[in-house]
């Protein structure tokens, strides 16, 4: 993949975004496009159209205007001089969960255990992939949204290749830090808990684990990685615990390797589309009061009574903002159940 179209991705990924009503995902998003390319009149316009104050937009829009003079709807603007805030502060609503327990100062790693990268004095993140350094600091891992997510997912696909020869605590702890910081902590939590089986003494490791298992666990079936990517941040930060799946195949595994407490599942799939997989789903006796939400483009009333037919729970729209989707979640899931936090899980 070459630099321009890397570019056009992410800034499809920040137009998504944006659609989704994560705002400030995609201003971060724009915020990488720009500083590694800052003549880039397609990603000042965007975000001119979600600053969080006139006078950001203003400064946006000037950059449009240096960048190609000719842009008459930058220039309009500004000439208008009556810009009105479009985008919000982001609320206490999006800060990181805090149901994990704050840990004691870590000593700091001298490399990134993904990339191996070399730490930078007083570096919160990996200059190289962009992780976080440890799994305790989870202000930055709820937050950052400047991980390099193909690099991350290279590094973790090599780690777990050496599991067989090497299944050391560190590579479980490396393989378990770069699912948090993609945002699927239901995807870290079994690396994490055969770590702590190596290491059982590790009373630290121990309360994280409890933390992470006492979470809701979310399925997220998409084969659209912009959207798994979106859904799985709104979830983490709001205290859920994500999987994802890329297909329907790919869902019935990890619903097997362990069970959700609801499944987020679109419709529109190769090989197996989400009417399929539900209905499948409905005919395991441990699924038949299980939460499924479909997922789909159109909005057809036909489409919704199919889903209905197939077993679905409700039905979401996309694009969706992500209150819709909280607030759609929050009337369906229980309340919090004891869990056995330290089950055995299959990790392939």
């Amino acid at each position: 993949m070459n630099a321009t179209t890397a570019k056009t991705g992410l800034l499809s990924d920040a137009v998504q975004a944006i659609r989704l009503g994560q705002k400030r995902l995609a201003r971060e998003i724009l915020a990488s496009i720009i500083n590694a390319d800052p003549g880039n009149e397609q990603a000042h316009v965007w975000s001119a159209a979600i600053a969080e104050t006139p006078e950001e937009a203003v400064r946006f829009l000037e950059c449009v205007l240096e960048i190609n003079p000719s842009n008459s709807m930058a220039f309009n603007t500004l000439a208008a001089q009556g810009l009105q805030r479009i985008a919000k502060k982001p609320d206490a609503s999006t800060a990181a969960p805090s149901n994990i327990p704050a840990p004691e100062p870590a000593v700091e790693e001298s490399s990134c255990s993904l990339c191996n990268e070399n730490r930078p004095p007083e570096a919160a993140v990996c200059p190289g992939c962009g992780a976080a350094y440890s799994i305790y600091e989870m202000s930055t891992l709820s937050t950052n949204g400047g991980v390099n997510e193909r690099l991350i997912e290279e590094c973790i696909q090599a780690l777990i290749a050496q599991i067989e020869d090497n299944p050391s605590h560190d590579i479980y702890m490396s393989i378990g830090l770069g699912y948090l910081c993609l945002n699927r902590s239901g995807e870290a939590l079994p690396y994490l808990t055969r770590a702590w089986e190596l290491h059982s003494k590790d009373i630290r490791l121990r309360r994280f684990i409890e933390a992470l298992a006492s979470r809701k666990l979310i399925l997220v079936v998409d084969d659209s990685a912009t959207v798994r990517r979106l859904v799985s941040i709104t979830l983490e930060r709001q205290g859920h615990r994500v999987r994802t799946a890329i297909n329907g195949l790919d869902g019935l595994a990890k619903f097997e390797e362990e069970m959700p407490d609801l499944v987020l599942l679109d419709i529109t799939m190769p090989n197996m589309d989400g009417y399929e997989m539900c209905r499948l789903l409905r005919r395991n006796p441990s699924a038949k009061k299980l939460p499924i939400f479909m997922l789909s483009g159109n909005d057809g009333f036909f489409d919704k009574v199919r889903g209905r037919m197939a077993g679905a729970t409700d039905y979401l729209t996309k694009p969706f903002h992500s209150e819709v989707l909280l607030k759609a979640l929050s009337k369906t899931l229980q309340p919090d159940l004891p869990r056995n936090q330290f089950r055995q899980f299959a990790l392939e």
